[in-house]
């Protein structure tokens, strides 16, 4: 059997099913990240995100973002089994761009293109062995491996063969979530309690199964396995890129931009409702100098914008459903001024993220001048879509 590739139900917890019954490991994980933040996700995207962006504003912008991995994927279905999946560890680090510039009057005004790579990553808990560490060092995780062990060898050593394949049959239905404690047979019932309260190490597991017949195994390791990554999934993220903007009335590379941005979660392994992320991200723009005859990438100017994003969760999904981001920039102009031109301005930002379905974010973006009293505000919409959910069933 072609073993699927998951980065689900505990890994090595959940290849739970016992060794004489046949058991498939569930799909990959082929989506934007439901529990990730949408500013996490701008950032760097896991697949596919359609931008409009500036909406009210002269000039609006609408961006297609994309994974060479997420391509790769839809045409070759076999990039999302194990093999291929842990070979394209470059492929999912890489983010492409297009996007089309319009006016006023939505006219057509400029192309532009972009790569970004992130350089670390320490999120991606899909082929991370500090992830399979962390999971096998969960007290509740090593306590269900250590049931399925001893249970799977007492199921070994039943006789005859056929009343060993129908307990064992019965085990693997509770151990996949198929049954819950209180629907399996009063003999497995005894069997896996003398077992739990034999065992130290596994005995306050017991009290919970006779408190609760409706436990489900697959659902509790599942529940271990999200907090974990949710967890996991706060660690540092860098990334670096570059884009080049050609407007229509000039020259190819009349708009190069130089980029590198950071990401953390900042209380790591709270148990707290509500997320703060720290948000980096540094920028040399390279223009047009027009005070110079002819074409040229003369105009450097210089950026940094360190932001903290206060995120709030649904207490059940503990999916981020409201974003407040609070920023200050800091614009630095290294090249030749013009007349009545600043060499250096700050800004006051901030942005409200909200998520009005699953994979779409509206965020509202505020930039305020505190030297010239100037408020901005930008109107944007992100779409995070799913296009390999299609694929990944057909595994």
């Amino acid at each position: 059997m072609t073993a699927k590739f998951s980065g689900l139900v505990l890994l090595i917890l959940l290849c739970l099913s016992f060794p004489a019954t046949a058991q498939k490991k569930p799909n990959p994980i082929l989506t934007a990240d439901s529990l990730a933040t949408g500013n996490y996700k701008d950032v760097l995207n896991s697949f596919f995100q359609l931008a409009f962006d500036q909406l009210a504003s002269p000039d609006k912008e609408v961006r297609f973002t994309g994974t060479p991995f997420a391509v790769m994927a839809k045409l070759d279905s076999t990039f999302l089994l194990d093999k291929k999946y842990l070979e394209s560890k470059t492929l999912r680090r890489i983010n492409y761009q297009f996007a089309l510039r319009l006016d006023t009057a939505f006219k057509f005004n400029g192309f532009s293109s972009g790569i970004k790579y992130a350089l670390i990553n320490k999120r991606d808990e899909t082929v991370s062995q500090a992830f399979l560490d962390m999971v096998l060092a969960d007290t509740l995780a090593q306590q269900l491996l250590t049931l399925n062990t001893i249970i799977g060898g007492k199921i070994s050593a039943i006789s005859p063969a056929d009343v060993q394949d129908k307990i064992a049959a019965e085990y693997d239905a509770f151990v996949t979530g198929a049954k819950n404690f209180g629907g399996l047979s009063q003999q497995l019932q005894d069997t896996i309690l003398a077992v739990m309260r034999a065992n130290g190490n596994i005995s306050k597991l017991a009290g919970i199964l006779v408190n609760n017949k409706q436990f489900n195994m697959a659902k509790t390791a599942d529940s271990v396995y999200q907090d974990l990554k949710a967890n996991f999934n706060k660690n540092a993220l860098l990334t670096i890129g570059v884009t080049d903007t050609t407007y229509r009335d000039q020259f190819v590379f009349s708009n190069v931009v130089f980029q590198a941005e950071f990401l953390k979660g900042v209380n790591k392994y709270a148990k707290s409702r509500n997320d703060l992320e720290f948000n980096a991200r540094a920028a040399l723009q390279l223009v047009d100098d027009t005070l110079n005859a002819g074409r040229d990438l003369k105009r450097a100017l210089f950026s940094i914008e360190p932001a903290f994003n206060l995120v709030f969760k649904t207490r059940t999904t503990q999916k981020s459903y409201l974003e407040l981001k609070f920023s200050t920039a800091y614009y630095r102009n290294v090249s030749t001024l013009y007349v009545g031109e600043e060499r250096d301005r700050f800004f006051l930002n901030g942005t409200i993220r909200v998520r009005i379905m699953n994979d779409i974010w509206v965020p509202f973006e505020i930039k305020y001048d505190p030297k010239n009293g100037n408020l901005f505000g930008f109107l944007n919409v992100r779409a995070n879509f799913r296009a390999l959910a299609g694929a990944a069933k057909q595994l």
